[in-house]
């Protein structure tokens, strides 16, 4: 039988990092020329230039009109007509470091500016990103899009399916058909030009041999890499921000003439080429290979999987402001709304827009320049600001639905928000002004009541007031500058319930006890406990953690490596295998490196490398704090030239301030570095004793089970790493018992054979410095990953600070609800004051305060939304106004291998509908009964 000719659709397109090598502003000086140029090509009949495929994002098109906006038509006229492919993208994100919901606004951004001018592409096109998360099945099919065309990530397993399967989400139903670009996305970049990369590619100087030369080699890595049996393929003509090439349409025809009979090309689109990949798996047989899980492995394709903990405050920086908008901002926007408040979704937009601009690839993983990454503070800094003025005025129209009345005059309302569907338990941080009233001036503090008392709630006041201080107050169009007292402290919470509740300040000091067993902390500070779990201090900076239910004990917990660093942003490594500069590929090495200079600071301690002190930071029944202060010798730099590190030390210190709450078993920690050093690594380490094969890690919208010994594979052009990413938490456990390590946002993380004691140790990546953007190669990864260029920034140098935490638990994580416990409490570490809402009006110019009568219709509480059924319960990803001004969106999602089904009911909104994730209503009934499958993701419109 005869073989049929193979199609090839061309695609010629552009990948356009918005910033990376270069700086945003100096990419959009070359972005200007090349759409002008790109738009011309296309009008040109002449040219038989039929379509060009625009890389799948959207803001590229905003960065373009803002300079040349008299060209939107032209750009609306070829979209329409099919020439210029946009979307369905707003930016290009990597996806493990921003999270689920975040794709999901890219997506709902992408979407809309691509209606804007006429219609999407609907592929899922993702070429470059470093990876892809197991549920991009579910958030591609939830907006309509159902394929998926990528080039990083694949294992040995895709080659040998032919690079065509259906790629399955975490509920086990919801599939895309995907394929594995043959190798990649640039495969035809620059062709003809093989001798001559860098000249113009609107040149007509082509070389036909050499482009017949390399598209056999194509050819040839279809069947003998690839295992290619479709009898379509899609190559790309095109990379990074090169220019359309004019003579794609003669090439096309030329290599029609030489490789007759056996392929044919066609200029062609992405849908075209699905479309007819679609018939031939329709028409197939046999099935496609089935895969369920994660795309992150680096085979054919370099991985770069050390961005994960590249800059890392920047990740933090993406956390803290996503956290204050999805958590604080839009259920409080979503509410006020609906309550007849002002229209905000505009200005929800453009905080969000200042978030995703951040989010493309070479951004958020930190391997850019380092002016690249300060542009980034600065959109972060927007955000932060858009947000701030957001939450002012939200506030103020709350705080009229609630009725804030107290028979005492003297009282100060106070209205506290859980974003979260659980009773949440932590510390609120209060600094505001008072009356400046007797007997607020005669008190030394203030003690809490709570206006509408709810099982299980309780609080205690830890507050001083102040002298009367000078302040500024922003009202709408005045500033007033009064002298008044202010009260200070933080206000300890336990089991505050959902949504909204009122309570009020007054003068006197707050004795309360806790309703659970108190915090009861060592005199010297050697140790703490609350009847649940007891953590004690070592002299060598460490600390055991003893489980008072059971007699369980992890001893030597908080172990504290540093590991020179010989790699750059993209990538860490051990020193010892450098590559000469201008190589750009080394050897494969057959064995894994291991690390030449490691030093464990409780080591350092007996050789008076390092200086430990601890003390008693809080002691309070409610919640208590112990401080461990370490001051840490180590290299300044690795020395690459005889792979060392250097001889020369600087001092660098670090701090854990340890909590314990009354009534919790989670044991929160907030640490700082003040990182003086240079080409390193630092990690904490969690000895955890626990034996198992796999660990459980927190992803975007889904629970992880990895195994926690990836074998190294010389062949593969990256081998993998023994870092893994993780969002909230990760744990190891065994059949009776585990260990959650807890931590904001997005992270990494290594499993190991431990090597303080038997089991896993579960080690945390808190701080990688490095000073290379990218170099040319190295242990852990032979080729290099992009330009040279020195990166200063991403030393780190200077103070850092973040939270995370460790959780004991019994049995499965879902019992112990590891990862609800996680968003829990990143709801409480993350933008803690954003939780208090004032009561009371601003000062007037003459120091004094309206009168509180606020009696509004949610009298002391208000829960935007319940759940009613079985635990575990979803968990919480957001809740926003609708875009279309019709009610509100809320997205649940379920990380358990149960299906749940209950109530979804609401003290605002009557009506329920599920929709998608552009948040167009699914046919069916208005029905307050719901059902989210196991590991599904669902949003329902609440009118």
């Amino acid at each position: 039988m005869t073989k049929p000719v193979l199609v090839a659709h061309v695609t010629p397109h552009v990948h356009w990092d918005r910033a990376w090598y270069l700086p945003f502003q100096q990419y959009r000086y070359r972005l200007i020329e090349f759409v002008d140029d790109l738009l011309d090509l296309l009008e040109d009949e002449d040219a038989e230039y039929p379509s060009f495929e625009f890389d799948g994002q959207t803001v590229v098109l905003e960065d373009y009109l803002e300079v040349k906006p008299e060209n939107k038509s032209r750009i609306e006229a070829l979209v329409k007509a099919g020439k210029l492919g946009v979307g369905p993208w707003y930016v290009l994100p990597d996806e493990f470091i921003v999270g689920g919901e975040a794709l999901v606004r890219n997506l709902q951004f992408g979407n809309r500016i691509s209606e804007e001018f006429g219609g999407r592409t609907d592929i899922g096109y993702v070429p470059d990103p470093f990876g892809h998360i197991a549920q991009l099945p579910a958030i591609l099919k939830g907006v309509g899009l159902d394929t998926f065309l990528f080039t990083r990530g694949a294992g040995q397993w895709v080659g040998e399916a032919g690079c065509i399967f259906n790629w399955t989400a975490s509920d086990g139903n919801t599939s895309v058909l995907a394929v594995k670009q043959t190798p990649d996305y640039p495969c035809l970049m620059a062709w003809g030009f093989e001798e001559r990369g860098l000249d113009r590619k609107d040149s007509p100087n082509v070389n036909i041999e050499t482009a017949m030369g390399r598209l056999q080699r194509l050819l040839d890595g279809l069947e003998n890499t690839y295992n290619w049996q479709a009898p379509v393929v899609q190559f790309g003509n095109g990379s990074d921000h090169t220019h359309p090439q004019p003579t794609l349409p003669m090439l096309i025809k030329e290599a029609n003439k030489h490789f007759e009979g056996k392929i044919e090309l066609r200029h062609s689109t992405f849908v075209k080429f699905f479309d007819e990949l679609k018939e031939w798996v329709s028409s197939k047989q046999e099935p496609l290979v089935e895969h369920i899980g994660e795309l992150h492995q680096g085979w054919d394709r370099a991985l770069l999987s050390g961005v994960f903990s590249a800059r890392l405050y920047l990740k933090r920086m993406n956390d803290h402001i996503m956290r204050l908008l999805q958590d604080q901002i839009e259920p409080l926007a979503a509410a006020s709304w609906s309550l007849g408040g002002r229209v905000r979704q505009r200005r929800l937009q453009l905080a969000w827009r200042e978030v995703l601009r951040n989010h493309p690839h070479d951004d958020i993983c930190g391997c850019s320049v380092d002016s690249t990454h300060l542009d980034m503070e600065i959109r972060f800094r927007h955000a932060q600001e858009i947000s701030a003025m957001l939450l002012d005025d939200l506030h103020a129209e709350l705080r009229q639905q609630f009725d804030l009345s107290h028979d005492d005059e003297n009282a100060i309302p106070l209205i506290l928000h859980n974003p979260t569907p659980r009773p949440w338990t932590g510390t609120l941080n209060i600094d505001g002004v008072l009356p400046d009233a007797v007997a607020w001036n005669d008190s030394m503090g203030g003690k809490i009541k709570i206006a509408h008392p709810v099982e299980g709630f309780s609080a205690q006041a830890e507050v001083m007031t102040t002298a009367p201080l000078w302040g500024l107050h922003i009202h709408d169009d005045r500033v007033a500058n009064v002298e008044l007292p202010r009260l200070r402290g933080a206000l300890n919470i336990s089991g505050l319930p959902p949504g909204m509740s009122v309570v009020h300040l007054l003068p006197g000091l707050d004795f309360k006890e806790p309703e659970h067993n108190p915090v009861n902390v060592h005199p010297d500070g050697d140790w703490m406990e609350n009847g649940l779990i007891k953590v004690i201090l070592r002299d060598d900076g460490r600390f055991d953690l003893i489980d008072l239910e059971n007699g369980r004990t992890w001893m030597g917990l908080g172990v504290v490596e540093d590991d020179e660093d010989a790699g750059d942003s993209y990538d860490h490594s051990p020193g010892g295998h450098p590559i000469p500069v201008g190589d750009g590929k080394g050897p494969s090495l057959e064995e894994r490196p291991d690390h030449i200079g490691r030093r464990i600071l409780h080591e350092d301690e007996q050789e008076n490398n390092c200086i430990i002190n601890a003390d008693i930071e809080k002691s309070n029944a409610w919640a208590s704090t112990l401080h461990i202060n370490m001051e840490w010798r180590l290299p300044k730099r690795f020395n690459d030239t005889i792979q060392e590190r250097s001889s020369d030390n600087d001092w660098l210190a670090i701090n854990h301030y340890l909590t314990m709450r009354s009534g919790s078993r989670f044991l929160e920690i907030e640490s700082s570095i003040d990182n003086t050093c240079n080409d390193h690594r630092v990690r904490f380490i969690l000895p955890s004793g626990i034996e198992s094969d796999s660990v459980h890690a927190g992803a975007a919208f889904d629970v992880i089970e990895r195994p926690w010994h990836f074998p190294h594979e010389p062949t593969w052009n990256q081998p993998e790493v023994p870092t893994q990413h993780f969002s909230q938490f990760v744990s190891v456990q065994d059949e009776q018992h585990g260990l959650a390590l807890l931590c904001p946002g997005s992270n990494e993380y290594e499993a190991r054979q431990s090597k303080y004691g038997s089991g896993l140790d579960l080690c945390l990546t808190a701080l990688r410095s490095v000073g290379w953007l990218s170099r040319d190669g190295f242990a852990w990864r032979r080729n290099r990953a992009g330009p040279c260029f020195p990166a200063p920034g991403a030393q780190c140098q200077g103070m850092s600070w973040f939270r995370w935490g460790i959780l004991p638990y019994e049995g499965d994580w879902s019992e112990g609800d590891a990862d609800g416990m996680a968003v829990h409490e990143i709801a409480e570490m993350l933008a803690a004051q954003a939780n208090l809402m004032p009561g009371m009006p601003k000062p007037q110019l003459d120091a004094s305060f309206d009168e509180v009568e606020y009696i509004g219709d949610s009298d002391r509480r208000l829960q935007p939304w319940k759940l009613i059924g079985s635990e575990p319960k979803p968990l919480f990803a957001s809740l926003k106004p609708c875009d279309d001004g019709k009610g509100a969106a809320l997205r649940l999602w379920n990380p358990t291998n149960q299906d749940w089904s209950g109530d979804l009911l609401s003290d605002i909104w009557t009506e329920v509908e599920e929709c998608n994730l552009l948040e167009q209503a699914i046919e069916g009934a208005r029905d307050s009964q719901v059902s989210i499958p196991a590991g599904a993701i669902r949003t329902f419109r609440l009118y």
